[in-house]
């Protein structure tokens, strides 16, 4: 039977309830500690958290849990390393705003569709956070504020990142590149035809001139 209930901190006292679908928060719980919720298959999304005072998921906190969608997530500030790892029928994610994330937090979410709205506090992506998330085949967020991203930080991420850089121990540097340049081609794709555009008329006015400086003069930069 499916049950609501209420959380308090602390004891982790809803591990592997198979039963809990729904969760409030007692007055002045703030965080939801480790493996709180580890192994909570009928828990299937955390909208709940919106309004809520929760500013931290600690390790390991939704492991294995049902969860669908994560919404409501705009006050988390810290996501523990592994939070929500293996949760298989995860497919959205929502409104990150955290400064702090922990190694593996999506980590085997195999339906996870799209990296979404990564928050631009977090310049750096932590190891093995979208590991094995095979079901991932888009990038709808702005990356021009991640400097950085972990070992194995998209390992096996097969439909998302060719094969040599989807295999273990990648090179970090040259798939963070990769994943920008995707990431501008997948959400302004109007810009790629413009630079297109622009790249074929320089082609041809120097054609025509034999002079590259005549159109540079016109302050066109068909490689910004």
């Amino acid at each position: 039977m499916s049950k609501a209930v209420v959380y308090r901190g602390g004891v982790q006292e809803f591990q592997g309830d198979r039963e809990v679908y729904h969760v409030t928060f007692a007055d002045g719980v703030t965080d939801i500690e480790r493996a709180a919720f580890y192994d909570c298959k009928g828990l299937t999304n955390l909208s709940f958290l919106e309004g809520s005072v929760i500013t931290t998921f600690e390790q390991e906190a939704f492991v294995r849990s049902g969860i669908i969608t994560l919404l409501g997530m705009e006050g988390v500030r810290k996501i523990g390393r592994w939070a929500f790892a293996n949760c298989k029928d995860l497919r959205t994610i929502e409104g990150l705003a955290c400064e702090e994330m922990g190694e593996g937090c999506f980590g085997g979410c195999t339906l996870l569709q799209s990296m979404k709205g990564w928050p631009p506090s977090m310049t750096a992506i932590p190891a093995y956070t979208f590991s094995a998330c095979t079901g991932m085949t888009s990038i709808d967020c702005d990356l021009s504020h991640v400097t950085s991203i972990g070992a194995n930080a998209f390992w096996n991420c097969t439909s998302l990142l060719p094969p040599s850089l989807s295999s273990r121990d990648a090179d970090p540097a040259a798939v963070l590149a990769f994943l920008k340049r995707k990431s501008i081609l997948e959400r302004a794709p109007e810009r790629c035809a413009f630079l297109c555009s622009l790249k074929h008329a320089h082609s041809n006015f120097y054609d025509r001139t034999g002079d590259p400086a005549m159109f540079d003069k016109y302050k066109f930069d068909p490689n910004s």
